[in-house]
């Protein structure tokens, strides 16, 4: 089942994104923000989130994360399935990290298409690849 959260929801997203990337790349502070943003919603499904910031037509995969216990389960793509049925949206928007092969392969899966590349774009110096999808 994947649901709409609330603000009730902060510890279990802060713990699925620490356990997904070990140590949470965002303070607890973000998540908490997000929720409380009209323009923004996360969708919580078994062991896993996506975050999602929406302005107009166009919506923004801001965070994405699934335990590990529950990695390579289809976790992430039923919830992303879930979210590109949002009314008004024509066109989804997300950076994953040249170097996650494996988030990577899930998008293309799901219909995302490069566009752009940010060289140099995290900290560890890692390109982003900046992708999208469009919605008929």
């Amino acid at each position: 089942m994947i649901r709409r959260a609330t603000t009730e929801d902060i510890d279990l997203i802060w713990y699925i994104a620490d356990a997904a990337f070990g140590s949470s790349p965002w303070p607890k502070s973000v998540f908490e923000h997000d929720l409380a943003s009209p323009r923004t919603a996360y969708f919580i499904g078994d062991g896993g989130f996506v975050g999602v910031t929406t302005i107009l037509d166009e919506a923004e995969i801001v965070s994405v994360a699934v335990h590990p216990d529950y990695q390579k389960q289809g976790v992430a793509q039923n919830i992303f399935k879930h979210i590109f049925n949002m009314k008004q949206v024509t066109r989804f928007l997300l950076e994953v990290s040249a170097q996650n092969g494996g988030a990577q392969a899930l998008y293309r899966k799901l219909g995302f298409t490069e566009y752009y590349r940010r060289e140099k774009y995290y900290r560890n110096g890692d390109d982003a690849i900046m992708m999208e999808k469009k919605i008929d």
